[in-house]
């Protein structure tokens, strides 16, 4: 964890981007847009199935009702466009989620994978809500 949180301290310091760290381990950022509007990200450490280390990157978009269909419908449609990550239902809320393996991970991908994955969820999160609720 300490590789971790090293690499999250020179980020953090390097693109000006605040993390803060809870308690079991996870930080979160708020990253804000040219817009006005922002959206917070989860970015955690984790092991895979193969004892690789992996850091997991989440970010809400909104909660999901029980006869969304159509925003199912068009939400695997949206997955096949995007560049990183993928939208998944987390329990009832929709989540953008990507997952890089820490060691081939450079600042310039994690910066990358990171606004990359807010961005589209806040993107999102406006056409389904049309909210800015982070």
């Amino acid at each position: 964890m300490e590789i971790f949180d090293g690499f999250i301290s020179a980020i953090a310091a390097e693109f000006k981007i605040p993390f803060h760290k809870g308690k079991n381990g996870v930080y979160t950022a708020t990253i804000d847009f040219d817009n006005g509007r922002s959206q917070d990200i989860v970015v955690s450490l984790k092991k895979d199935e193969s004892g690789d280390r992996v850091i997991n990157y989440r970010s809400n978009v909104a909660k999901i009702k029980k006869d969304s269909i159509e925003l199912y419908k068009y939400c695997l449609q949206q997955n096949t466009s995007f560049d990183y990550g993928a939208l998944a239902i987390d329990g009832d809320m929709l989540v953008v989620v990507n997952s890089i393996l820490l060691e081939d991970c450079d600042p310039r991908r994690f910066i990358k994978s990171l606004i990359y994955i807010a961005a589209k969820a806040d993107e999102l999160e406006e056409i389904i809500t049309k909210d800015d609720n982070n």
